[in-house]
């Protein structure tokens, strides 16, 4: 199994627009962060989880090959804007590629994206080839068993994921202010855990970085990483905060095992 963090950064991305803090004004490239989303692989299947604004320079940065499907956590504009940009892939590959997601999520995606649903586009003109499924517990992603998990993002919830192929595991919880007892025991020993840790002072839809720290440590996973940072985390900084076996990501960082 292997995942690529394509984006680790917060809805605005790091730089901040007309900000010149330390970490927006920072020379290490780790500070740098496009909008969380993440490229996973495993067993001959390829998955990307949310596909942000950035989605295309990530695609390109990262080298992203193929698509076989896309997952969504929700449908906050820093995870769904780049949809269109799946176009290529339907090209690349002569394929429609399935998205899966909740059905409150479904709901929001088919409105946006209200031109996808058309089969007979203008002359010259080409829509993403995609089929909507919802999430209605777990299913196959090719050869990838995908576990939606429900977690309380502020007032919504929204779906993080647990992977498993061929005896290798991944759970994936991007946007997260509470986890139910239920998702930590479900996540509970994973090779590799990836959470929410968006700054050090309370926020009211993510959680913090000690909140984190103290949800991967019951995880207890083998290797934990934390993502969707704002500008208030330094990497070397953070790093040096967090606990053994607990990594701050970083946009372009790839683990494999």
């Amino acid at each position: 199994m292997k995942i690529t963090f394509l984006g680790t950064g917060t809805s605005v991305g790091v730089p901040v627009i007309g900000c010149d803090c330390p970490v927006c004004t920072s020379t290490d490239p780790r500070n740098r962060r496009r909008r969380t989303s993440v490229y996973v692989q495993a067993a001959g299947t390829s998955l990307v989880v949310d596909t942000p604004p950035d989605f295309r320079e990530q695609a390109l940065a990262c080298k992203v090959p193929r698509v076989d499907a896309v997952l969504f956590t929700h449908t906050h504009a820093d995870h769904v804007f780049g949809l269109d940009d799946l176009r290529r892939y339907n090209t690349i590959q002569n394929s429609v590629i399935p998205a899966y997601a909740s059905a409150n999520s479904l709901a929001d995606l088919t409105r946006i994206f209200d031109y996808v649903l058309d089969r007979n586009p203008p002359s010259g003109t080409f829509r993403p080839q995609i089929e909507f499924i919802e999430i209605k517990g777990p299913f196959n992603a090719g050869a990838i068993r995908v576990t939606p998990l429900e977690v309380i993002h502020g007032p919504e919830t929204t779906l993080g994921f647990r992977f498993d192929a061929e005896g290798r595991s991944l759970g994936y919880v991007p946007d997260c202010h509470e986890m139910p007892d239920a998702a930590v025991k479900a996540l509970v020993g994973v090779d590799v855990m990836v959470l929410d840790a968006l700054r050090y002072r309370p926020h009211s839809t993510h959680l913090t970085v000690d909140q984190s720290a103290a949800i991967l440590r019951r995880i207890a996973a083998g290797r934990s990483c934390i993502i969707h940072m704002c500008h208030d985390v330094d990497h070397e900084e953070a790093q040096r905060r967090l606990p053994p076996g607990v990594f701050v990501s970083y946009d372009g960082l790839m683990l494999e095992w």
